[in-house]
């Protein structure tokens, strides 16, 4: 340990004396415009213990060269450069690498707050937990947005106290926003046949593992909005990038343990959502009727079927579960008339 500590040290940098290592994984694809903003953010971070591994996905822009810049900088930085396999494949490479007895996820077009990392480590440090959720802030092109996930400035789940699971919420399922024990990811990986929802699939299972969790609201970390994005732009493939993740997922659940099926109809919701607003209102060549058409086709497919006859397990915030109930009963004109609605308030932003 001793040994790794001395060749992450980055010369004439004031080192933490801890020799608790937190790597962070950020796959990059094609991100000349964000990478440096997101790198500055890591290596300055108050706390400097730190296993920095930047996977280029096969860029075909100037991110290998940046990449490669900042690595030769600071020995802390691992530069790995392979193929494009997507954001999974990424991730394993990552975690192939990783050294940390703590290990984080970040976006290459996002960045952290400074003490982000000092912070997170002092709290899972302080409740011995395996795993600590902490908030971000939304930044849309001119506008920030602070989010604030739920009404308490801390939760702690302990195993077999079901009353404060929050896991498996949807609100708090992504591989960012969190400091992950490593111990927890040591036979797991993302599957790389999915290319959507990846981390849905992956933290269910790091889930199962957690004797102890921590949420806390503090926004620690910036998530950029890009209109080309997964969840923010239109997608015609979005439903075959979602079936096998769903399906996936639906295994999972199949137990008699309530809260996996609650996990599950709230995925299969949020997913139906996003359908509904990126494959079939924003797809330009259909008329209303073909839109209403679509989403009837997408209600009764077999992987949304059941969601519509479990909606008392759905647990997700209020203003969507309303859309899932305005679906249920076929309020088609409502139901996109809000989705436009929610469009246009977000290219204000």
């Amino acid at each position: 340990m001793k040994n790794v500590y001395r060749l992450m040290t980055r010369k004439g940098m004031k080192m933490d004396n801890s020799t608790d290592i937190i790597s962070i994984i950020i796959p990059a694809y094609n991100v000349e415009k964000y990478i440096s903003l997101c790198l500055d953010s890591v290596i300055q971070q108050t706390y400097d213990n730190l296993n920095i591994i930047v996977v280029d996905d096969g860029s075909i822009d100037s991110t290998p060269r940046i990449i490669d810049e900042y690595a030769a900088k600071d020995k802390r930085i691992v530069a790995i450069h392979k193929k494009n396999g997507g954001l999974s494949d990424a991730r394993n490479a990552g975690l192939e690498r990783a050294i940390g007895n703590y290990l984080m996820f970040l976006d290459s077009d996002d960045w952290l707050e400074k003490k982000c990392c000092e912070i997170v480590l002092n709290e899972i440090r302080k409740e011995q937990a395996d795993i600590v959720i902490f908030e971000y802030f939304k930044e849309y092109k001119n506008k920030t947005i602070k989010i604030k996930n739920y009404k308490s400035s801390k939760l702690v789940y302990e195993n077999g106290n079901e009353e404060d699971f929050f896991l498996y919420d949807m609100r708090t399922i992504t591989a960012w926003g969190k400091l992950y024990r490593t111990t927890l990811l040591k036979k797991l990986k993302f599957d790389i046949n999915f290319r959507m929802a990846e981390d849905v699939d992956f933290n269910y299972k790091v889930y199962d593992m957690v004797n102890k969790a921590v949420y806390i609201d503090r926004p620690l970390l910036h998530y950029r909005i890009l209109d080309v994005s997964a969840v923010h732009g239109f997608d015609p493939c979005l439903r075959d990038k979602f079936s096998p993740v769903l399906i996936s997922v639906k295994k999972w659940a199949a137990c008699d343990k309530l809260d996996k099926k609650k996990a599950y109809y709230s995925f299969s919701a949020i997913a139906f959502l996003l359908l509904c607003q990126n494959w079939i209102t924003l797809n330009e060549s259909f008329s209303f009727s073909q839109k209403k058409h679509e989403a009837m086709i997408l209600k009764n497919d077999p992987i949304f079927k059941e969601l519509f006859y479990n909606i008392k397990l759905i647990q997700i915030p209020m203003s969507r579960k309303l859309m899932i109930i305005l679906g249920k009963y076929n309020l088609w004109s409502i139901f996109f008339e809000i989705i436009n609605v929610k469009k246009i308030l977000e290219r204000r932003r």
